[in-house]
């Protein structure tokens, strides 16, 4: 897990031996690091390469910053407290998103002229296939903790630096989300770095599970008024992400004459039932074939989509669906009690 800079004369001459095509194998040189220098070697990665690609213009990277706007905001408090910590370090700590785009950073401002020099900046790229072997990049890639140190990296511009970093992911589905990462130049090494990484990573995610369970009880909160008991169709409530998350009563029998119907042999169940992501009023952008995007309403707060509505006409009752049927319904006296089945 360690990297060992004792052993870095060593892993350097195993790292020429490789670029040359000679036999590289190496009792210094740990599995992973090889493993991802030959992922580099594959993908055509320069190794003379000294800087992470030219970082994204401000526009861009308003942009990328407003898509990740719930990871910045469930990072700032966490990564101010490392302003202070690592102000006398030598190291900075970095936020990126999944691809390894650098969103933010905090820590010494001594240390910012020579990570300037080599890219590490909000806006640059740290992937692999960008710079070769490096923590950001390479735990993107193996999703796990990683601590890369001088020259274990892949690119000569950066065998200088020495970095520790492990993934943020999402606290309900386990999608990475982005990276943290704590980097400096080699004479900062420490152990304690990739202990920090791990130990910010799990506050991030964290923060972020206390605010889906805020958004979940918006959702319901929103669900439960505007709906009520007496309706003959399922009704199934969907997170932000298009996954089920509660059901009233009919919504089961209903979906099985859905299911009975099919004549692909697909089966349909309320448990593996998913729309897939929507934004603003869009249809999700899984929404499976056999249902109309006209059945799916979405449920707006605050200005922004926390979930969607998905109402299932019953073909036993013989019921006509449109928007002019569902915003009688909405009319009608609300029951908090509409849904009993949680499945989510």
């Amino acid at each position: 897990m360690f990297s060992r800079p004792e052993n870095d004369r060593r892993i350097m001459a195993t790292w020429e031996r490789f670029l040359s095509g000679e036999e590289s194998s190496s009792d210094a040189l740990r599995r992973l690091i090889d493993d991802s220098w030959r992922r580099c070697f594959d993908a055509s990665v320069d190794p003379d390469r000294n800087r992470a690609p030219v970082p994204l213009t401000e526009n861009f990277l308003h942009s990328l910053r407003n898509e990740h706007g719930e990871l910045l905001t469930a990072s700032t408090p966490v990564m101010a407290l490392a302003r202070e910590f690592l102000s006398e370090t030598g190291t900075v700590m970095v936020l990126t998103d999944q691809s390894g785009t650098i969103l933010s950073l905090e820590g010494d401002t001594a240390v910012r002229g020579a990570a300037e020099n080599v890219h590490l900046l909000s806006g640059a790229n740290w992937s692999e296939l960008a710079c070769g072997t490096n923590a950001i990049g390479t735990a993107l890639t193996i999703g796990q903790p990683v601590q890369i140190h001088s020259a274990e990296h892949y690119c000569a511009g950066i065998k200088r630096w020495t970095c520790s970093a492990t993934v943020i992911r999402d606290p309900y589905d386990g999608e990475i989300l982005g990276v943290i990462d704590v980097s400096g130049l080699s004479s900062s090494y420490s152990r304690q770095s990739l202990a920090l990484v791990v130990t910010t990573a799990g506050r991030i995610e964290n923060r972020l599970a206390r605010f889906e369970m805020e958004v979940r009880y918006q959702l319901l909160e929103h669900c439960m008024r505007g709906l009520t008991d007496t309706t003959v169709d399922g009704i199934i409530v969907f997170d932000r992400r298009g996954r089920p998350i509660k059901a009233n009563e009919r919504a089961p029998s209903v979906l099985a004459d859905f299911d009975a119907a099919r004549w692909d042999g697909k089966h349909i169940d309320l448990a593996s039932l998913a729309l897939g992501r929507a934004e603003g009023e869009l249809p999700p952008t899984g929404l499976p074939d056999w249902i109309q995007p006209d059945w799916v309403e979405p449920v707006i707060h605050d200005g922004r989509r926390i979930g969607s509505l998905l109402t299932l006409p019953n073909r036993r009752a013989g019921t006509v669906f449109g928007k002019a049927r569902r915003a009688t319904e909405r009319g009608e006296a609300a029951v908090a009690d509409s849904f009993d089945d949680l499945i989510g």
